[in-house]
């Protein structure tokens, strides 16, 4: 029976859920996981045990149809998230979607049209970035001239870490995120929260984008010990020009051995912004140094795995749990349409060509 007040929640996919998401929700008021769903049913029964799940599914649509879910939180891998998503909101209930948002801009305009066509369910996409205290802490600057007319936007990652802590190297091993046909890959994974990021610091569209997507690492041997062919990227970079002019690079490698890791540069007319690590945030102006301005993260060392991912995605499904209870949001989220817009830019890189967007 629903508890008053409570957005019971269903989970589509017992990996990154078990690993980060179901955590959360124990720093979460007025939400409680109620329904899980793996295509490999043990892996659902196990993530069921470990955190109390009483149902479980080997199936995400009839999960979605369960009269035990308010909110879906569509975890799976890539390919599957249109379907379950549009399934979901059919059902009417309220969908939290993993990115990257779909295998291409066509699913995704598909996800966009089932939302619109029920506007009573709360449909975002989750770009967890949107709610680290430093990056929003950046907006703010950005958005109130703290550097004067920004100029160009730097982001990087090299190496890659995963959003649980784990390493994504050369030497991993294959699995469906090596796997392009089921959404695998670099740019999905980590080039979709950047190229939002670019969105939500300056206000503006993406008007023109080229860049490429490279796999480096041409086989990997799977946990049998079977090698297989890599056929999604491990490196990409590409350069964007926002509508207000604006340009942004891009440069994302799971093939690198050492780096600078996260990195981000804001440059303005009048300083800079620098982001380094997770939660590093400098300010500097023309001819001074640079100075710490980071803002403190209340949630460090109270969610497992302790990274600045899992620490977002807290704050996000806080701010939609009262978005549902009908507030208004906290903060800036994501919606399907926002998904569609990011999602162009990534099909667009991958077609390895200049490509003026609308």
């Amino acid at each position: 029976m629903r508890q008053a007040g409570t957005v019971r929640i269903g989970f589509i996919g017992a990996g990154f859920a078990r690993r980060v998401q179901l955590p959360a929700l124990a720093l979460v008021p007025g939400a409680k996981a109620s329904a899980i769903a793996s295509g490999h049913r043990a892996n659902a029964e196990a993530a069921a045990r470990e955190f109390g799940i009483p149902r479980v599914f080997d199936d995400g649509v009839e999960l979605a149809q369960s009269p035990d879910v308010d909110l879906v939180v569509v975890s799976s891998t890539p390919d599957a998230h249109a379907r379950y998503a549009i399934a979901a909101l059919e059902a009417g209930k309220h969908v939290l979607c993993e990115k990257p948002m779909a295998i291409d801009v066509y699913e995704a305009s598909q996800m966009v049209t089932a939302a619109e066509q029920h506007p009573d369910s709360v449909a975002w996409i989750d770009h967890e970035l949107r709610y680290e205290p430093n990056r929003r802490r950046a907006r703010e600057l950005i958005r109130s001239d703290a550097i004067g007319e920004v100029r160009h936007i730097e982001l990087a990652l090299k190496p890659y870490l995963r959003g649980d802590g784990r390493p994504q190297t050369s030497a991993a091993p294959w699995s469906w995120w090596f796997d392009q046909s089921r959404g695998g890959g670099i740019l999905g994974a980590v080039g979709s929260h950047l190229v939002d990021l670019c969105r939500f610091w300056t206000g503006r569209e993406v008007t023109y984008v080229a860049g490429f997507a490279e796999a480096y690492v041409k086989h990997r041997a799977d946990e049998a010990g079977v090698l297989r062919a890599v056929t999604s990227d491990d490196f990409t970079s590409c350069v964007l020009r926002m509508a207000n002019g604006v340009a942004a690079t891009i440069t994302l490698s799971a093939a690198a051995h050492h780096g600078v890791g996260h990195l981000g540069q804001v440059t303005g007319s009048e300083g800079t912004l620098l982001l380094t690590g997770e939660t590093k945030l400098e300010l500097g102006k023309p001819g001074g140094p640079l100075e710490d301005i980071s803002a403190p993260d209340d949630l460090v060392e109270q969610v497992k795995p302790n990274n600045m991912w899992a620490r977002s995605f807290v704050r996000l499904l806080r701010d939609m749990v009262r978005v549902i209870a009908g507030e208004s949001p906290q903060g800036e989220p994501a919606t399907f349409m926002d998904g569609w817009r990011v999602q162009r830019v990534l099909d667009a890189v991958r077609g390895g060509r200049g490509v003026q967007l609308d």
